[in-house]
């Protein structure tokens, strides 16, 4: 689950005041570029020479100083992300500080490392607000194909059984590649199974801030659903004319993400404009704010006739042309080729 789909499911009205008054009702803190795992499709994570090259990771200190200024400022969700958050050494002791800040905490993670001693944590420092679990496939073959693990599958299994034996809040969320694929139907029925929500999406995003993955192997083309798509779907996916780059995006104006190594930006992709931890919080949350009310939508989109189709949001934007001021030629085509759709459908009827 991305932090737009986080911050979409906050409640509304909260939302809506938090972002009228420009409140960062929600953050995430993304505590490391470290993973377990070696997913071909992911965009953050980084091996220890890589990561030298960007910087150092704030330490546990560091964190609780931006939680406990975020606190101040009107944050009360706060979700933990990476990487693998679990990785850190020090993971339990910034979990339980933020627990005790009064912090709705979620936690995203692959799961790997949720066994007894982790449940043990929970109960002793409070359980979290969500589990957010990514699911990778549906046995251990695949785990071992998308993430390098060779019991993956077996890990998560039991995971997940532990955190619902603990009565953890608990979602899953998948991410649909070609190494994955067809394990998809299968998700959806261990899901069931297990009794837990289950969602999936086919977004890859190209890698961002130094992160290295393939795309181009791993993901969907568009050519490949366009048959699967009718008049209700289409209907149902249209986007109202923008008068912003943000219109509607959930994460602006009331939520931001710190990066493991001290950058305030909006979210996981925009990687620019961002702002430095240097007079404090506050003051980079005001400075990121000026910089993004400043942005515009890229001038090709201006007077273009398959706007309602163009998923432009400006995260993903950036972090596939490298300027959430320039269009992509896949976001064009894609909507070039909806609107085709929808006309051609429009005429069937």
């Amino acid at each position: 689950m991305s932090d737009c789909e986080i911050t979409s499911v906050l409640p509304s009205k909260l939302r809506t005041y938090a972002k009228k008054n420009r409140i960062p009702l929600s953050a995430t803190f993304e505590l490391t570029p470290f993973c377990n795992f070696t997913c071909p499709m992911c965009y953050i994570r980084l091996t220890k020479e890589q990561a030298e090259k960007h910087g150092k990771m704030l330490s546990a200190d560091e964190w609780l100083d931006v939680a406990l200024q975020a606190r101040s400022m009107g944050t009360l969700y706060v979700t933990l992300t990476g990487g693998e958050p679990l990785l850190r050494p020090d993971f339990w002791e910034i979990y339980s500080k933020l627990n005790e800040f009064g912090f709705l905490i979620s936690i995203m993670s692959n799961g790997s490392l949720v066994d007894e001693n982790a449940i043990e944590k929970f109960r002793k420092y409070g359980m979290p607000y969500q589990f957010k679990l990514t699911l990778y496939g549906a046995s251990n073959k695949t785990y071992e194909r998308v993430c390098g693990v060779a019991d993956g599958f077996t890990r998560i299994s039991n995971a997940v059984k532990l955190l619902k034996d603990s009565k953890v809040p608990l979602m899953l969320t998948a991410t649909v590649v070609r190494e994955n694929a067809d394990d998809l139907q299968k998700m959806y029925e261990v899901a069931r199974e297990w009794n837990v929500p289950f969602q999936h999406s086919i977004s890859v995003v190209k890698s961002a801030r130094g992160a290295k993955n393939s795309v181009k192997k791993s993901r969907f083309t568009f050519d490949e659903f366009i048959d699967e798509l009718t008049l209700e779907k289409l209907e149902k996916n249209k986007f109202p004319p923008l008068d912003s780059p943000f219109a509607w995006c959930a994460n602006y104006g009331n939520s931001f993400w710190m990066t493991w190594n001290g950058y305030m930006q909006l979210c996981a992709f925009m990687n620019g404009p961002y702002t430095t931890l240097e007079n404090g919080l506050e003051s980079a949350w005001e400075k990121l704010n000026i910089k993004l009310d400043s942005l515009k939508s890229p001038y090709e989109c201006a007077d273009c006739k398959y706007a309602e189709f163009c998923q432009r949001c400006p995260g993903t934007l950036c972090a596939e042309s490298g300027d959430s001021e320039k269009t992509s030629k896949e976001f064009c085509k894609i909507a070039e080729r909806l609107y085709a759709a929808y006309q051609k459908l429009i005429k069937e009827e």
